[in-house]
């Protein structure tokens, strides 16, 4: 299945809202939302919503840029925060998808590095090849 990958406007906060209400449970979300809308909020940076064939919302990877990473502190990477794919559309790869578009945001935003966490642990993709930074 085919997926299209923009990044998120604020008219899709709705959309936004509903999935990272299934990623994370916070009563704040609808106000971070509205502050990365108006470009108050330090992070994410951007954010990315992916919508099936219908357009409806199946997902989004939420992007910032760090510098505070173990292993690779004073370099700047390209982090995801946060993914949600919902559960109908884990094996169709679209993770595969969002990883590929987060590396080349981070790519296009000059990162060298690029990593994510998995349970409080911190990937680093060692094979990134990102501008300088």
């Amino acid at each position: 299945m085919k997926y299209s990958l923009n990044p998120i406007r604020p008219e899709e906060s709705h959309d936004w809202l509903r999935l990272r209400d299934l990623l994370w449970e916070a009563d704040d979300h609808a106000i971070e939302i509205a502050r990365f809308f108006t470009g108050e909020l330090e992070e994410p940076v951007e954010v990315l919503i992916a919508r099936d064939l219908e357009g409806r919302a199946v997902g989004h990877v939420e992007l910032s840029i760090r510098e505070d990473i173990d292993g690779l502190n004073g370099v700047k990477t390209g982090y995801i925060e946060g993914l949600y794919v919902d559960v109908l559309h884990r094996s169709s790869g679209l993770v595969s998808q969002f990883l590929r578009a987060s590396e080349q945001w981070a790519k296009d935003q000059g990162c060298s590095a690029f990593a994510s966490d998995r349970q409080d642990r911190v990937i680093i993709h060692r094979r990134f090849s990102g501008g300088s930074a």
